[in-house]
């Protein structure tokens, strides 16, 4: 019996028991396995989550701008896919907004039928005003160590992320290394924001309330985002939402975390993340430059208000908390929630963890209240 038990949350202990009391989570792996590894990857999600229904899914496809690596000249290289989902309120808000505009209103005062100057049309004016702006957008980036990972696999997550956050949510299908290393999926992001700071309002979103979120890697390439919105390099965020990333606060042989939870017994061994990161990084790569990261930035001063979500027996974790504190100190607002008894990766399956999902609808309701 693994000596965590009593601790462990008790759906975490009976979702993972075979490798908790068994072989473990270590699984050393070379660039020659990504292949396989990513099938297999989005083989264990599938086989783990459930498909989870929004209101309105479609893929949009960003063409790259000439000079891109790869895309030098003809700017004919493969496009940058996103998932886009929108959310029933977020639907009903763009209808309302559409027929406050036009100054229509039905018999119970509501938008809809053409209203004269009377109490109904500034029933609508009023709607028109609040709802203008439109919804919050969040970029989202999946996890998976800069190798892995993919829209798909992250599908169910994303969707609960728009219900919850009453936000159109953006999904970026980002480059990977080693086909793509450093900083391919970088200028992704920045990619992506663009157009999406572009694009908002004709999904009912507003370009002003710009988020990022991700988890693990993920998170990572959200707070280098942020960073460089906050340097006029990218769209400036107004939020963040990062799920146990890593940072670059701690390196992981200084880490207690590391050192306790990431020798092959918990999820995400540190074998496992210093060999995605030789691969990640190209030869010559500086692994202190902000971009990579971004905890080591020497002005946090003036970056968007944030959630950051450790876990316990996570070997990010004390990296993820260090990067919370830093934030804060610098000035920034800053909610730092620790998942005890979870392990890294739980927020995938929150279908199966019913803290994980109630720590989603707590997150959407701080963005409602936040962006009301």
């Amino acid at each position: 019996m693994n000596k965590y038990k009593e601790v462990f949350d008790p759906e975490v202990y009976e979702f993972y028991k075979p490798a908790l009391e068994g072989p473990g989570f270590d699984a050393p792996f070379t660039v020659d396995d990504i292949e396989w590894l990513r099938e297999d990857e989005v083989k264990r999600h599938a086989a783990h989550t459930d498909p989870y229904e929004v209101f309105e899914t479609f893929d949009k496809f960003i063409q790259r701008p000439a000079g891109e690596e790869g895309n030098e000249e003809s700017g004919d290289a493969d496009p940058l896919m996103v998932r886009v989902y929108i959310p029933k309120s977020v639907h009903d808000m763009t209808l309302a907004r559409k027929a406050a505009a036009s100054g229509k209103t039905n018999a119970a005062g509501q938008c809809g039928v053409a209203a004269a100057k009377t109490d109904a049309a500034d029933k609508c004016a009023e709607a028109a005003g609040k709802i203008s702006a439109g919804a919050p957008v969040l970029l989202y980036f999946h996890g998976g160590g800069y190798v892995m990972g993919c829209v798909d696999d992250h599908d169910p997550l994303c969707g609960k992320l728009a219900d919850a956050c009453e936000a159109v949510v953006i999904s970026v299908e980002y480059r990977l290394a080693p086909e793509h290393p450093f900083p391919a999926c970088i200028d992704d992001a920045v990619l992506a924001a663009d157009w999406a700071y572009k694009n908002a309002r004709k999904f009912g979103g507003d370009p002003d309330k710009l988020m990022a979120g991700g988890d693990s890697s993920g998170a990572n390439i959200s707070a280098v985002l942020a960073l460089l919105g906050k340097a006029g390099k990218a769209p400036k965020l107004s939020y963040l939402i990062l799920f146990y990333g890593v940072y670059g606060c701690i390196d992981l042989a200084d880490s207690e975390s590391a050192k306790e939870f990431g020798q092959g017994g918990f999820v995400l061994p540190v074998n496992a993340m210093n060999e995605m990161m030789k691969i990640y990084l190209p030869d010559g790569a500086d692994p202190e430059d902000i971009r990579v990261a971004p905890g080591l930035a020497e002005d946090l001063s003036g970056m968007p208000p944030a959630v950051i979500v450790s876990a316990e027996f996570d070997p990010l974790r004390d990296d993820g908390e260090e990067f919370a504190r830093r934030l804060e100190k610098a000035g920034n607002d800053i909610e730092l929630i620790r998942m005890d008894g979870m392990m890294h990766g739980f927020i995938l399956y929150y279908q199966r963890f019913h803290r994980a999902e109630e720590l989603l609808e707590k997150i959407g309701d701080g963005v409602k209240a936040r962006f009301a």
